[in-house]
């Protein structure tokens, strides 16, 4: 009957019937309980899982590399041999990266899998699978899509940090919901991301796909991006299933290398770590990856504490507990493992449902429990069913993608959220913004300003040229309609190469301009000569000299800025004419020695395709800079680590060579105007009871000449504390838009969690009663003490 049903499909979509009126078809056919919507999903399930053969079962826990089964011929997708033996022998249930297009891959603008071609591709995919297989289970498609679907012709949005410094969650959601519906109009059904690690060590190669050091900060973004992600408003028949990475306390590791030990007693794993999971799955996210790192020891892939005990039973979740790329494998690397097959059991039965990579769980499954290997395949399955996937397993094919407002408005978006995750560090004698409205000649130079892929950071899919504005591009347009703007380019240097050679031409440039924008930082970019690791992390080599100074596997024992970077800044700055210097990178830098050296400094993160003309605009003052810091910058490396909320016993004490706060702080950002705070207020809601919570109100006054967006940031500490608490916690925060002259009301909720406490073995969370204290900005230019009934 299935092939009866697949030969009617090929018809009708020769005869322009769309997929979707094959299914509606199908449905009228004779039918297993699992293939009619009418029973529920759970009933499904049951019926689903007891036709199945061993074989069968471990096949639907598996998670191949994707883009090993297509290949692009001119502008059609067919199924490669390996993918049409490994789906029949293999029975795989779920592919990773199968529009994944990098290096790494292989893929290329040519060879991938463009959103115009994205419906042929997975209707091949599925076609071949519910006609070839017995029971004809269709295959879930994972993607990576922190910030835009890793792929051939996706919006590339700025990366978490920069997201992040926007402090908008509301632009956060709307970004999201974008990402969401490209996802689902290609096919989609699992988002790799949001990414909820915290950036505790900025010599981390993947401080830039996170929120930031802040575990408030980090659980509100994360929650919008699931949101986003599920709600996107592209139909009500699909959803998507998010994915949580990296569970847990990936961003804790010693010295900052990837996949380092982490080391954490539980209060602080559960008040510090754990909130921003615990809140995402709350809102809604299906899938948790296990993170390559040890905790005590004991690697979270193979965790059965933090697998079993905290997600199934104390926060009773319901999805699926995914691996990292080769994380199974990886305990033999740890050294808990003798084997593959030893690796495998103990991850499957500490709580590992899906194997990704589709190679470790393979063969190495045969002595598990039954009941265990039904609970992980019952798993997939269901999310098979909630996802819509095995009642629509296709979508439908058209020209008019990049017509649908998901792919149309974009860039917009991607406009908005680049200019709005700007922060300014520095803009002395207000020498921003430049006026454009008398002759301006701009030396416009660095390694970063006309360079695609070093803003566009780590998990980029290819991109065209034309698709992607770097800063050059920005102000050349900028230039040909306002002819008081002159432009005079020089690269001067690369990231990391040592050579300066290209300094003359810089110094010829500046010395003909009015001021110089200076454009320095790092990069993640992987297209180059790069190596990488089974994972797929890039390898640190010396044969080569790339711009990749951040990324996946690129840890830094410097914060410096690389290369000659710094040589080409001084250079110019004996020039004695203005700096502007403009940052693109993908982490803190140390910039103790640099600040000094320009008269205003430009934190862009990895601002995304739309970046150049979001930091030109800022620059213009088109755009007033609103974003503030996510993480801290320290002053050298050996003041690390430098986070805001250290443990007030050790509140920073001075270092006999210099101070060990930070240079630029955690919540730290200027902008063009000016505010004024005031009338302060406090009010406790259900007092007295356990649920106890608080309501902030103050007026925000914009002082300034110019119209502009201010963050108002709460801060709160408790006087005394059973335990060594920190100096101040990130409590609640907004953001509003507020012209020139006018007063804005601020009303800030501090959720009933910030009055808890958690006892040594995070086995209690209750409420704490007594003396606190709230602390407007990051500097603490208001206060107000208050108490709270309890114990």
């Amino acid at each position: 009957m299935k092939k009866i049903f697949f030969y009617i499909l090929l018809l009708s979509l020769s005869l322009g019937v769309s997929a979707q009126d094959f299914i509606d078809y199908n449905k009228n056919g004779k039918q297993d309980i699992f293939e009619n919507s009418a029973y529920s999903i759970e009933e499904r399930v049951e019926n689903l899982l007891n036709q199945m053969t061993f074989e069968e079962k471990q096949g639907q826990l598996l998670m191949d590399l994707g883009w090993q089964y297509y290949q692009r011929e001119a502008s059609s997708i067919v199924l490669t041999p390996y993918a049409l033996q490994t789906l029949k022998q293999k029975l795989t249930g779920s592919l990773w990266g199968f529009f994944r297009a990098d290096p790494w891959s292989g893929k290329t603008l040519e060879s991938g899998i463009n959103p115009l071609l994205s419906s042929e591709g997975i209707n091949r995919l599925q076609r071949f699978v519910i006609d070839s297989t017995r029971l004809g289970i269709p295959v879930l498609i994972a993607e990576e899509c922190m910030h835009g679907i890793m792929q051939v012709g996706s919006t590339v949005f700025p990366t978490a940090l920069g997201q992040a410094a926007s402090w908008n969650a509301d632009l956060v959601l709307r970004m999201a919901e974008t990402i969401g519906a490209q996802a689902q109009l290609q096919g989609i059904n699992i988002c790799f991301g949001p990414m909820l690690d915290l950036a505790k060590d900025p010599r981390w190669s993947r401080v830039e796909e996170t929120f930031g050091e802040d575990t408030y900060l980090v659980s509100i973004m994360g929650s919008n991006f699931v949101k986003g992600l599920k709600n996107n408003g592209h139909e009500t028949t699909k959803t998507l299933l998010p994915t949580l990475k990296h569970f847990a306390a990936y961003g804790n590791s010693e010295g900052g290398h990837n996949a380092g030990s982490s080391h954490l007693w539980l209060r602080e794993l559960h008040s510090e770590v754990l909130p921003p999971f615990s809140r995402a799955i709350k809102s809604g996210a299906d899938l948790v990856m296990t993170a390559y790192n040890a905790i005590d020891g004991v690697p979270c892939t193979m965790n059965s504490y933090l697998l079993k005990d905290v997600l199934r039973r104390d926060w009773a979740f319901k999805g699926v507990v995914i691996s990292d790329l080769h994380s199974v494998s990886g305990l033999i690397s740890h050294g808990v493992a003798a084997d593959l097959k030893q690796a495998a059991e103990k991850s499957f039965n500490a709580g590992v449902d899906l194997d990704l990579s589709a190679t470790d769980f393979y063969s190495n499954l045969s002595d598990i429990d039954t009941v265990r290997l039904n609970e992980a395949v019952r798993r997939v399955l269901r999310l098979k069913f909630i996802c819509g996937l095995m009642d629509s397993p296709f979508i439908e094919e058209t020209s008019e993608l990049y017509s649908a407002p998901a792919f149309s408005q974009a860039d917009e978006t991607a406009l908005r959220l680049a200019e709005e995750s700007l922060v300014l560090l520095e803009n002395k004698d207000n020498i921003l913004p430049l006026n454009a409205d008398k002759s301006l000649n701009i030396a416009l130079i660095g390694p970063n300003a006309d360079n695609i892929y070093n803003q566009l950071g780590d998990y980029t899919g290819p991109q065209t040229a034309s698709s992607v504005i770097t800063l050059r591009n920005a102000f050349e347009k900028e230039a040909k309609v306002n002819g008081n703007i002159k432009i005079h380019y020089a690269k001067g240097c690369s990231v990391r190469d040592k050579d300066k050679k290209g300094f003359a031409q810089a110094l010829k440039a500046a010395k003909k301009s009015d001021v110089i924008v200076l454009c320095l930082g790092g990069s993640s970019s992987r297209y180059e000569e790069t190596e990488y690791e089974s994972t797929g992390a890039a390898k640190v080599v010396s044969k080569t000299v790339s711009d990749m100074t951040c990324g996946e596997g690129f840890d830094r024992s410097s914060l410096d800025l690389p290369g000659v970077q710094k040589d080409l800044l001084f250079e110019l700055a004996e020039l004695n004419k203005p700096i502007v210097l403009v940052l693109i990178n993908g982490r803190p830098l140390v910039l103790t020695d640099i600040k000094d050296k320009c008269n205003s400094l430009l934190e862009c993160f990895y601002p995304g395709s739309q970046g150049g003309e979001a930091i030109k605009n800022t620059i213009l003052g088109k755009n007033n800079p609103s974003g503030h810091l996510p993480v801290s910058f320290p002053r050298s490396v050996g003041a690390l680590p430098c986070f805001y909320n250290a443990k007030r016993v050790a509140d920073r004490s001075p270092y006999v060579e210099e101070s060990a706060e930070a240079l630029y702080p955690f919540g730290y950002g200027l902008t063009y105007t000016e505010f004024s705070y005031s009338d302060l207020r406090l009010k406790l809601e259900n007092e007295g009871t356990d649920s106890v919570f608080a309501l902030v109100n103050l007026k925000v006054r914009n002082t300034g000449e110019r119209d502009g967006s201010e963050l108002v940031q709460i801060y709160i500490k408790k006087t005394v504390s059973n335990y060594a608490a920190p100096v101040k916690t990130l409590c609640a925060f907004a953001k509003k838009y507020i012209p020139k002259g006018k007063t804005e009301d601020f009303t800030l909720k501090i959720d009933n969690d910030f009055f808890r406490e958690r006892n040594l073995n995070a086995t209690e969370f209750s409420l704490s009663g007594g003396e606190y204290e709230i602390m407007v900005g990051y500097d603490g230019k208001m206060n107000l003490k208050f108490n709270v009934s309890g114990d």
